[in-house]
């Protein structure tokens, strides 16, 4: 898996002494745990994979500090490729130091769209698909209700539940967030956005991952770092991993089934309609024929809001040869980088479907839902770090234009672009890491 430019294990070298020491005493006493935060207590492919790099990260620039993955609640996903999380508020009350000159935690929120992340969307999206749909039927049409319930279900009185709350955490811990995203953070309520500033001012470092949110939080007086999603990493930290899952399991077996290639396709919900499955069906079959490949149709999230497995069923049989055409069954994260990693084109409205085909080089295409908070996540994240010739989006309509012209692109750039955005993120993240822990020596050099 690891192509030109890749790096090896050891690139991302241990921060110094003085940047890695927690508090005033750290030879002496216990280092202090890093708590990572973030939605990765549901089942999404960006969120899952956010984790995992966060955890990487730390393991090699602060080897031997214990890690607690906290999110909103008490969830076990280490059979989908997840960390067993537990929830912030509790954690965080129930915080005793093994000793008593162990300094407090420190805490990175791994990153996300984070910053329009409403109490309704986050309690919706911890639920089972039955217990969404009873919630919306329930609230959906009632504002004071929904936000009422939402608290409740919880347990947290913010309005954007994933900004971890500076004043519930230990006192002294030190926070960062990297590559975080808000594109929808300038139409928010006021007061919304008031909360919103008021924890990322508290916070030690602010690191976005796309032009619209740096600009919204600029033009309300708070500067923050342009990095890129740290997710472009899991080609470099991952690598030996996802090959791994790709030698192995599902994945294997889809690699041997379709000898020519496959075209990966994920669809969010929003394209349940009949005609947009019924032109996109007839746009992947041309591809298809022209270029002799299989299909593979995946779900990114399986959490609600996010991908439907019924959409791919409904897509599948509109297709003139659906036995040519497979649904993937494993959730694992491993294996859905896996998936992408060995596609021979990756179409895919899920943001974090197109950063890892990117990062592994692959020819790959975003899928537009119309006016969906998706199709702006993706929009913000290609304006910002891809020239508008790379967009690669399609519309409905012209997909099979489009994917002759990327599948006939020469790989070339396709990698150059992945190592620039890796290093980047490795940058951003060495940043991130020596922020969370006093003392940082101002004298160290280290790249």
């Amino acid at each position: 898996m690891n192509g030109p430019g890749a790096r090896t294990a050891t690139s991302l070298r241990p921060l110094s002494p003085a940047q890695a020491a927690a508090g005033a005493t750290p030879r002496v006493g216990q280092p202090s745990p890093l708590i990572l935060f973030g939605a990765f207590d549901r089942h999404n492919l960006g969120d899952l994979l956010l984790g995992r790099i966060a955890a990487e990260l730390a393991a090699r620039l602060l080897p031997g500090r214990e890690l607690r993955f906290a999110g909103l609640a008490v969830r076990d996903l280490r059979a989908d490729g997840g960390a067993r999380v537990e929830a912030l508020a509790e954690l965080a009350a129930e915080w005793k130091p093994p000793r008593r000159d162990t300094p407090p935690p420190g805490l990175l929120q791994v990153g996300g769209e984070i910053l329009d992340c409403s109490a309704w969307e986050a309690a919706v999206m911890l639920l089972d698909n039955a217990g969404a749909a009873r919630a919306i039927a329930l609230y959906d049409h009632d504002p004071a209700a929904r936000a009422a319930w939402a608290r409740h279900a919880l347990g947290v009185p913010r309005g954007l539940p994933y900004l971890a709350a500076h004043a519930a955490l230990p006192p002294g811990t030190r926070s960062v967030h990297t590559g975080i995203g808000g594109v929808g953070f300038a139409a928010l309520p006021a007061a919304l956005r008031a909360e919103a500033l008021a924890e990322l001012r508290a916070a030690a470092g602010v690191q976005v991952r796309d032009r619209c949110t740096r600009d919204a939080l600029a033009a309300a007086g708070l500067d923050a770092a342009l990095v890129p999603d740290p997710a472009v990493l899991v080609e470099r930290l991952l690598g030996a991993e996802v090959a791994h899952h790709a030698a192995t399991g599902e994945v294997a077996a889809l690699r041997a089934r379709f000898a020519r290639g496959y075209v990966a396709v994920q669809l969010a919900a929003e394209f349940g309609d009949d005609a947009t499955l019924a032109t996109l069906a007839g746009e992947l079959a041309a591809i298809q024929r022209e270029r002799d490949l299989g299909i593979v149709l995946f779900c990114a999230g399986r959490a609600p809001w996010h991908d439907d497995p019924d959409v791919l069923q409904r897509l599948r049989r509109r297709l003139p040869d659906p036995e040519a055409a497979v649904i993937a069954a494993s959730p694992h994260v491993m294996d859905l980088c896996a998936l992408i990693a060995n596609a021979a084109l990756c179409c895919a409205s899920s943001l974090h479907a197109r950063i890892v085909a990117d990062a592994f080089a692959r020819p790959a295409i975003g899928l537009l839902p119309g006016g969906a908070p998706q199709a702006a996540k993706l929009r913000a994240w290609l304006d910002t770090w891809h020239p508008p010739r790379r967009h690669h989006l399609a519309a409905s309509g012209n997909l099979r234009a489009l994917a002759r012209s990327v599948l006939d692109e020469a790989p070339a750039e396709r990698k150059a672009q992945a190592v620039r955005l890796a290093d980047l993120a490795e940058t951003a993240a060495r940043a991130a890491f020596a922020r969370l822990f006093d003392p940082i020596d101002p004298e160290d050099k280290t790249p």
